[in-house]
């Protein structure tokens, strides 16, 4: 939907009768805030268009939903450019009057009007919007329209932040421009649309067909071809066939399908995800990877994104967008990864969205594949079981499928040591412990926390994808002052990371994971802190919790709105720890060096490895 289409004059002569809000209005329902929005940028945007000098045939228009998602494009120009190609222009337009640059990767504090949050750069958000069209919009990609975007701040006179060189990986492509710079978007504009196109180029942006692009499926092709990650073996193969198969039959059958792939960590969920994803996009089928982890989404969005790839990153969708957007039979297939994380609402901010988020996914689309972990719950409020899932799938009237030939057993975490594996398991969970002392995968123990991190700042060094990891029992202070540390223990001082690109950020090796950002990703060497949150009690011969070692601020056992956790949540906070350095111990390939906080776990441990 498309709330305003004029050419440039016809736009001028309604923003001089003031026109702007009563048409978009007339189409799109928006506070007062928003419809005051409207008509600054109309204004602001006047003034460029007369400084370009643009024929006045050419195409305006604002507020463009964009496929797929709930989100609108500012102001858009159409017509052709000196070329006489097709060409579009993105402009998100931003009323901020102050801009302050992040340590954060795409992200800025708009100070003046959201209180000092983080916030997407507009650019980077305008970039997006691009992509997204590129790959999805088919008369786009048919009719080789052209596509540039830029952001324009008109009471931003304060720039340098927003300009800095950190965000240069998208401003490149996607420039700012601030309150001094309406000579320079003026040219810009005139660059990339300087004549009209006198056949509705909007109207049929606006109309067009929302399927995946030839572009998109052989980039997604060409990587998963050349790169050896997504190499399917054994059980993973058995189960993308049997899953595909069960898919290709149920074709003509407009009954929902709702598949439950149960696997542990490293048993290669996620690559089967992916694979499975590329079935139904080279189908030119919509189908879309989910997942509640952000971290887990970077990575392997990484993974597939090259330079050049840019386009696969629309593939990768947030719970979030589901929940607030709660589309009806919108897609072909959602992927769900990590499905042991969905919460029962997603969370933007302060604020609960929908009302069910399985059943919202399910809603949303043909076919749903839940891969799932429950030992990997690790927060009171994750929601999603196997048994949740199936109750909700049959309810809604989905044939469910839920057998042995989607069970993942093979590890592919720690070496594929299953002994190791299993060890750590009865450990945690108190069941007999046998192992081998030859293990073929390195574990060490320390005493001292000192050489600890000597041992594994060594290991980082050598193998740069590895990392420092800890149990969530130390206050982040460093949040709001990185001049302090977060982990101090016999003289070592740590900070946290609890950024999501964490696991790629080379710059973050010299900091310490959290299980928010690492889970659903390996590393060469970790390093692991095993906060007083798990400890030994040799009169029992058990390994026990204390969940009161946890910082007070810490989410993890609270529910929505609860500064406590509650009495009857007691027993489900106990699995959690566990469940956390269940996933915690698992990260390591190659090996895992190992300090306790309680002196008889450390030695339990060792007698152990």
């Amino acid at each position: 939907m498309l709330a305003y289409n004029e050419s440039i004059k016809q736009f001028n002569q309604d923003v001089l009768n003031n026109q702007i809000m009563t048409k978009i209005s007339s189409k799109l329902n928006a506070g007062k805030s928003e419809q005051s929005a409207w008509k600054d940028a109309a204004v602001y945007m006047k003034n460029i268009l007369e400084l370009a000098g643009l024929d006045g045939d050419i195409e305006i228009g604002m507020e463009l939903k964009i496929p797929i998602t709930n989100n609108r494009i500012d102001f858009l120009i159409a017509g052709l450019n000196d070329r006489l190609e097709k060409s579009l222009i993105i402009v998100e337009m931003k009323r901020w009057s102050a801009v302050s640059k992040t340590n954060k990767s795409r992200l800025v504090n708009a100070d003046d009007t959201r209180y000092g949050q983080d916030a997407l750069h507009p650019s980077y958000q305008a970039y997006t919007y691009k992509l997204n069209l590129e790959a999805y919009n088919q008369n786009i990609t048919e009719e080789n329209i052209q596509v540039s975007s830029c952001s324009y701040l008109h009471n931003l006179y304060e720039d340098s932040d927003i300009k800095d060189d950190f965000y240069n990986e998208f401003l490149e492509k996607s420039p700012v421009f601030a309150a001094k710079d309406n000579q320079r978007l003026a040219n810009f504009i005139k660059m990339h649309v300087s004549k009209a196109y006198h056949n509705q180029l909007l109207y049929q942006i606006e109309n067009s067909k929302i399927i995946p692009a030839q572009m998109l499926m052989e980039s997604l092709s060409s990587e998963l071809s050349n790169n050896k990650v997504f190499t399917l073996l054994d059980k993973q193969e058995i189960c993308y066939q049997n899953v595909i198969k069960a898919i290709r039959d149920n074709e003509g059958n407009n009954q929902k399908q709702v598949f439950i792939v149960r696997g542990g960590a490293g048993t290669g969920k996620s690559v089967i995800a992916v694979k499975i994803l590329n079935e139904f996009i080279q189908n030119k089928k919509l189908a879309f990877y989910v997942t509640k982890n952000s971290a887990v989404r970077n990575v392997y969005s990484k993974k597939l994104s090259g330079r050049e790839n840019t386009h696969l990153k629309t593939l990768f969708l947030s719970t979030i967008k589901i929940s607030r957007d709660r589309p009806k039979d919108q897609y072909e297939c959602l992927v769900v990864d990590e499905a042991h994380r969905l919460p029962k609402r997603s969370k933007s901010g302060n604020i609960l969205l929908g009302e069910d988020l399985i059943k919202e996914i399910i809603d949303s689309t043909k076919v749903s594949i839940f891969f799932i972990d429950e030992k990997q719950q690790v927060d009171i409020r994750d929601y999603a079981t196997i048994e949740r899932i199936t109750h909700t799938a049959k309810k809604l009237g989905a044939h469910v499928y839920d057998d042995e030939n989607l069970r993942l057993s093979s590890q592919f975490i720690c070496s594929g040591n299953d002994e190791y594996i299993n060890a750590v398991e009865s450990i945690l969970y108190n069941e007999e412990v046998i192992v081998n002392k030859d293990l073929e995968y390195e574990v060490k123990v320390f005493d001292n926390i000192q050489d600890w991190h000597e041992a594994i700042m060594k290991k980082i060094e050598e193998t740069p994808h590895s990392r420092m990891l800890a149990g969530d029992v130390f206050d982040w202070v460093s949040k709001d002052d990185s001049t302090l540390f977060d982990i101090k223990i016999n003289g070592l001082s740590l900070q946290w990371n609890k950024d999501t690109t964490f696991s790629a950020d080379e710059s973050q090796k010299y900091r310490v994971g959290h299980i928010d950002t690492v889970q659903g990703l390996e590393f060469d060497y970790i390093g692991l802190i095993i906060g007083d949150d798990l400890i030994y009690n040799p009169l029992k011969g058990q390994v026990q919790t204390d969940y009161t070692k946890h910082p007070m601020n810490a989410g993890h056992f609270r529910r929505h709105g609860r500064r406590s956790p509650l009495i009857e949540d007691l027993d489900q906070i106990d699995l959690i720890i566990r469940n956390t350095y269940n996933v915690l111990m698992k990260r390591g390939m190659k090996g895992i060096y190992i300090y306790c906080m309680d002196s008889k776990l450390s030695r339990l441990l060792k007698s152990k490895f």
